[in-house]
């Protein structure tokens, strides 16, 4: 690090409509150095970073580059003078080629005209110093998200960026995508960018940054040097108390009978899976990415038909030829991607928490609002959700809350079985703890959870058993106190599969 500070912002505050989002906050970027902004969902960090970059005015307060006053209209004049923002889910053109990504809106000219091997030559020029071997005519439509994050980067590179920020941009990544791209970080930073860091993801934080600033409800608390500071600190710090530790292992009784069954089930992307979930059991499914866990679950929900095999609930065989009809079985589905496939982000919290059980509070095609609201309200006070009323837009509201809604919209169902895909992806450290919560004492309620998870703590920490998928298949299956990380992961990366008993 240097002590040259690239950006001062100082008593920042950002407001939708009546309400400050941030308020009066300072922080200064500096030259040859990875800063972390982290804090709890809702805490104002992707506020702050969007205030920097010229997707958010300010209310009040300043921000100046290389010591001069400067006020961006929108991001293009931020990018412009040298601020880049790369988000969670790259912005890109999925038609058009790499190059014409790389260069949209500024492209490089002969003349009046494009100069389309001009643009091509500089953007394989862009990619190789990002350490990519992409080509500039490969289509972007079909690029895995790790890569488009490449075709942005190369892009801010166009414009000789300085500054980069980079906004919870690990999420949608694997270990293996998220470890390339803290190289290519190192990589700005030695060249002496200054980076900001957006995350709430502490072993990530540690691993990558050299300062921490905490934010808490819109508020910087803390800025520390992160070879002085520990996880346990920040924590402390993001939710402003000590988080109970959940209990190692859950001590509820699991009912008898097998509430979901299957038998050799087949389907696209999974193979002879064999296994059940009693009532009030939670089954953890672990596994790598591309195991099939996620289309396994959406076979089960009706989304994709399976090919073989059959499907019991209650002990009868069922068919399940769309979610409509996994719903009047009682089958609830929470998906990975609540964003794109779990809410309507425009729509109210009233919407979205009533979207599934519509017909309980309709006559004749009309919608009957006091109950739409009644309901959202009651489930909103069970789920603890941080919000304003229910008709504010989901959009608005912080990762966590957000979950709590899809929550909300399937537990209004009454299911008997819960199928939970990856319940706390984008969830920081202090939701995931209420999540958790929420997950046990359903289950207590006698509801069964299928619950696929990446993270292994999570698995172990909530489940009565677990089964590991590999390959599309079942490898194996584990009782509670046989399930380590150790023997999750052998399970999931072994050669052979094999169908458990």
């Amino acid at each position: 690090m240097t002590d040259q500070a690239r950006i001062v912002a100082t008593g920042v505050t950002v407001a939708f409509g009546n309400v400050d989002v941030i308020s009066g906050v300072g922080i200064t970027l500096y030259a040859g150095e990875i800063q972390a902004i982290t804090g709890e969902n809702g805490a104002g960090k992707s506020s702050l970073a969007k205030a920097i970059a010229g997707v958010y005015p300010l209310k009040s307060g300043s921000i100046r580059l290389d010591d001069q006053l400067v006020s961006f209209r929108n991001p293009r004049e931020a990018l412009a003078a040298g601020i880049a923002l790369i988000h969670q889910e790259p912005l890109s053109f999925p038609d058009l080629e790499v190059a014409e990504n790389v260069f949209a809106g500024h492209y490089l000219r002969r003349g009046i005209l494009a100069d389309r091997s001009a643009c091509r030559a500089r953007t394989a020029d862009l990619l190789a110093s990002l350490g990519s071997d992409l080509k500039p005519t490969d289509r972007v439509s079909n690029l895995s998200v790790a890569q488009r994050q490449l075709v942005e980067l190369a892009s801010a590179l166009a414009y000789d960026a300085k500054v980069w920020i980079f906004d919870e941009t690990t999420a949608p990544l694997t270990p293996k995508e998220v470890s390339e791209l803290f190289a290519v970080m190192r990589r700005l930073r030695d060249r002496g960018c200054a980076i900001a860091m957006v995350s709430h993801h502490l072993h990530e934080v540690f691993e990558i940054s050299d300062r921490i600033t905490v934010l808490r409800d819109g508020v910087k608390v803390a800025e520390l040097k992160t070879s002085d500071s520990n996880p346990q600190e920040v924590v402390k710090l993001m939710v402003g108390r000590d988080l109970e530790p959940l209990p190692p292992a859950r001590t509820s009784e699991v009912g008898a009978g097998g509430l979901l069954e299957t038998q050799n089930l087949s389907g696209p992307g999974f193979h002879n899976i064999s296994l059940n979930v009693k009532p009030g059991e939670i089954l953890g499914i672990a596994g790598l990415v591309g195991a099939g866990r996620s289309e396994f679950t959406r076979a089960l929900f009706g989304i994709t038909s399976p090919t073989y095999g059959s499907i019991k609930i209650d002990g009868k065989e069922v068919r399940i030829p769309n979610p409509q009809a996994a719903i009047s079985l009682g089958i609830a589905l929470v998906p990975e991607d609540r964003a794109h496939e779990g809410l309507f982000l425009i729509q109210s919290i009233a919407f979205n928490s009533t979207l599934s059980s519509l017909r309980r509070h309709s006559r004749a095609g009309i919608t009957h609002e006091p109950g739409i609201q009644s309901t959202t309200q009651e489930y909103a006070k069970r789920l603890n959700l941080a919000y304003r009323n229910v008709h504010q837009p989901v959009g608005q509201l912080s990762g966590g809350n957000q979950q709590k809604v899809v929550l909300a919209k399937w537990l209004s169902t009454n299911p008997k079985l819960l199928i939970l895909d990856e319940p706390t992806r984008g969830v920081d450290i202090g939701a995931k703890h209420e999540v958790h919560t929420i997950i046990r004492q359903l289950a207590s309620e006698g509801i069964g959870v299928l619950m696929v998870s990446s993270d292994l703590n999570e698995i172990l920490s909530l489940s009565d058993r677990v089964a590991v998928m590999k390959g599309g298949q079942l490898t194996t299956t584990m009782s509670r106190s046989e399930a380590t990380e150790e023997r999750i992961m052998q399970a999931a990366t072994q050669e052979e599969a094999c169908v458990a008993t």
